[in-house]
């Protein structure tokens, strides 16, 4: 019988036959039955630090933009176990002591033992007993570096001896240096070949998060060398190849691999080179399920958001209106930007909480946040053409996501608009006027007209100056 349907099982026995459980020593082995069942749905991690007793042990796993966190604390003889929330976890995790150390490894198995004999630790430091998923990650690290660093001696090598005299080596008889050197280089070549090949046939999650990391490694060297073939190669390698759902779980690897993946699309932003990082976008989404496709979507928008490619963003969020018009969705950046997706030129805005005066005049919005330097550049530019806007008959009103009020009020201080315009519910983006306006990235700047009719909606200050 199937773990779940064994659960149910048990509960249907537990109500139907109440009279009969009274017993409590066959509820109590009820209990330990669904306790039994219950864990075994879900990875069990088992830490041994013998010189950390009594410490807490912090675990992080990934999905995503989100980390998930738990703790729990070392025995006396520095001992725990943990069962980790999510069931069937298959990912990269991070394990961490304040002040003694932290290191990565990969969860993807029903069981895993950590063991590290020291106080003060890293990642190099923590040992996996019989764990098949950490001992093959290790391996190919391992072996990759070996072989990198054995073809950097055959490249110093071929510099240093040009132009030397007949050879021998190895049983080998060569009349030029270079001889030599091809049949070398060709090994090389081969154990290069044989790792790519025992990753590949793999069906290790740690086979699958080297292949992203070497991935992120193609796509970082296409971004920074522009070129056309490559770039070529790297963005057909994410629309067709790439494990999405096991990124989905690689930790910073998620935000890194969308962070850099724009720059692929390079040009001055116009709606071409947008449109083109659209599709790319659309392309991959086409062969993801919940809740990758939504969370592959969100960190897209985002990136739209933080590049100013709003042309991006809109193709983005229209075609997935489009094609998945039922899907629920529980990504909230995606909820509110399909919310706002409404608020472009000619839309009414929403009534903004907090504002004492009604709008009766053109104003610019913005929205922004203490912390973030990009707000930072943009409020110094609206401030210094202030008196401009003002002559123009402009009214400015201010919102802010900041949630430390010590923080906000000594940076609103220097603002030369009204202070009945400057508003903060120390909310953070949760505030109502950003949840109204779909706000998920700042900084975003609406221009209205005398009764809130959108007239534009930008990220830069230029666009308006």
């Amino acid at each position: 019988m199937k773990p779940k349907l064994f659960i149910t099982f048990l509960l249907f026995c537990s109500s139907a036959t109440k009279g009969a459980f009274e017993n409590k020593g066959l509820r109590y082995i009820l209990f330990a039955l669904l306790l039994f069942c219950t864990s075994a749905l879900h990875a069990q991690i088992t830490l041994d630090f013998p010189k950390l007793s009594g410490n807490e042990v912090w675990l992080y796993t990934f999905s995503g933009n989100k980390v998930d966190s738990l703790s729990v604390v070392l025995d006396v003889k520095g001992k725990a176990t943990v069962v980790l929330p999510q069931e069937d976890y298959r990912g990269f995790a991070y394990l961490y002591i304040h002040e003694k150390g932290g290191g990565e490894f990969i969860m993807a198995e029903k069981s895993l033992k950590i063991t590290c004999p020291e106080e003060q630790f890293h990642t190099g430091m923590l040992k996996f007993p019989e764990s098949a998923e950490n001992e093959f990650l290790h391996e190919i690290f391992q072996q990759k570096a070996y072989l990198l660093e054995r073809q950097e001696w055959l490249k110093e090598g071929a510099e240093k001896s040009s132009g030397l005299p007949v050879l021998r080596s190895h049983g080998l008889e060569t009349n030029r240096f270079e001889d030599l050197y091809d049949q070398m280089l060709e090994v090389n070549e081969q154990d290069f070949k044989q790792l790519e090949d025992a990753v590949k046939n793999s069906s290790l999650y740690a086979a699958r998060f080297f292949e992203l990391i070497s991935y992120m490694q193609r796509l970082y060297n296409a971004v920074q060398t522009l070129d056309n073939e490559q770039i070529q190669r790297v963005i057909e390698e994410m629309q067709y190849k790439t494990d999405i759902p096991a990124l989905y779980h690689a930790g910073t690897l998620w935000s890194d691999v969308h962070e850099f993946y724009p720059g692929l699309f390079y040009g001055s932003n116009s709606d071409s080179v947008q449109e083109a990082y659209a599709n790319s976008i659309l392309t991959t989404m086409q062969r993801l399920e919940e809740p990758v496709l939504t969370a592959f979507l969100s960190s897209a928008l985002t990136v739209c958001e933080r590049t100013n490619r709003p042309k991006a963003q809109e193709i983005l969020l229209t075609q997935f209106i489009m094609r998945y018009p039922t899907l629920p969705v529980s990504d909230t950046k995606v909820q509110r930007m399909l919310g706002a997706l409404s608020l472009n030129k000619g839309a009414q805005i929403p009534d903004i909480i907090g504002l004492t005066n009604p709008i009766t005049q053109p104003a610019i919005l913005i929205f922004f946040s203490s912390d973030c330097d990009h707000c930072r550049d943009e409020i110094d530019d609206l401030i210094e053409h202030y008196e401009e806007f003002v002559s123009k008959g402009y009214r400015i009103i201010s919102i802010a996501s900041d949630t430390r009020e010590n923080n906000y009020k000594h940076y609103a201080v220097t603002f030369p608009w009204a202070t009945a315009d400057r508003l903060c519910d120390f909310k953070g983006t949760a505030g109502m006027n950003f949840k109204n306006f779909g706000i998920v990235g700042t900084p975003m700047i609406f221009v209205v007209d005398e009764k809130g009719v959108i007239l534009k909606k930008c990220t830069k200050m230029k666009n308006l100056i």
